[in-house]
């Protein structure tokens, strides 16, 4: 699965993070294979109650340990712990067939970036999900303090042929992946550095 994303990391007046709000626009086969046999309008639209209950579905699996939301803050060398998330919501192009997911990622306690900068990491370590960063404006900061601290993103390593035809013939149980791959895929990782002076 490919997505386009969007990440915008919440400071708060006090130069504390709070939340990470995303948005992932799936590519046109998943959203064929998530919308295959739903009855739709007259111009291709889904229902708003349908496209609701994906967006509870999907922010349910997304908070399986396995997956954690494919979010990870770490502030002085310790990764923050997540409130529940809100504001999710799906949409559907029916010009494009992609589908569109977005939602806030409160942390459980807002925190400043600390004298080394925090670390936002989004990626899959199943390695099933692909993420471009590569949008205008793809990764920024809001808030009331957003302007007062800088970001700077990372785009994850490149793997040689070799490791790319272990990772594309392991099977599509999470269980399943070998701890020698598991651990290539964690630095497969698109990173976000938080600064705030």
């Amino acid at each position: 699965m490919w997505i386009d994303a969007r990440a915008v990391i919440e400071i708060d007046a006090d130069k504390r993070i709070t939340a990470v709000r995303q948005t992932w626009l799936f590519d046109e086969m998943f959203g064929a294979y998530a919308t295959q046999g739903l009855k739709r309008g007259k111009d291709g639209s889904l229902p708003a109650d349908v496209l609701q209950g994906m967006a509870q579905d999907w922010m349910k699996a997304l908070g399986e340990p396995v997956s954690h939301y494919f979010t990870r803050v770490t502030l002085d060398g310790r990764t923050a712990g997540f409130a529940a998330p809100r504001d999710a919501r799906v949409d559907w192009n029916p010009k494009t067939t992609r589908l569109t997911l977005s939602f806030t990622l409160p942390l459980a306690e807002p925190a400043p970036p600390g004298k080394d900068g925090a670390q936002v990491d989004i990626y899959d370590p199943t390695y099933f999900v692909a993420y471009a960063f590569d949008g205008k404006n793809a990764v920024s900061l809001g808030g009331p303090q957003g302007a007062a601290c800088a970001s700077a993103y990372r785009k994850p390593k490149e793997l040689d042929w070799k490791t790319m035809q272990q990772l594309a013939a392991i099977p599509a149980d999470p269980d399943a992946l070998p701890d020698e791959l598991f651990a290539i895929t964690k630095g497969l990782t698109h990173r976000i550095e938080v600064r705030c002076p």
